[in-house]
């Protein structure tokens, strides 16, 4: 069982209980149809708050004072 958060314009989502296959290697996750579809369902409903089993506070931290390197990535840098 793994949990996993979903971004829905400017706030995630955090959905729990999801039985999954996990890669020892390199722990990605994945999911049978049953799962992948339920999933699917939920997105499309927006994660609505009522319906979700509980909810919690998240904080949310920038790196934009803590970085040493100020103004833009260049162009052709890769950022994962």
């Amino acid at each position: 069982m793994v949990r996993t958060a979903f971004w829905r314009e400017d706030r995630p989502a955090i959905v729990e209980d999801i039985p999954a296959f996990v890669c020892s290697n390199c722990l990605e996750q994945y999911y049978d149809d049953d799962v992948s579809e339920a999933l699917r369902r939920l997105a499309e409903e927006g994660f609505p708050a009522e319906a979700a089993r509980s909810q919690i506070l998240v904080p949310v931290f920038s790196l934009e004072s803590r970085l040493r390197r100020r103004g833009p990535l260049p162009d052709d840098t890769f950022v994962d």
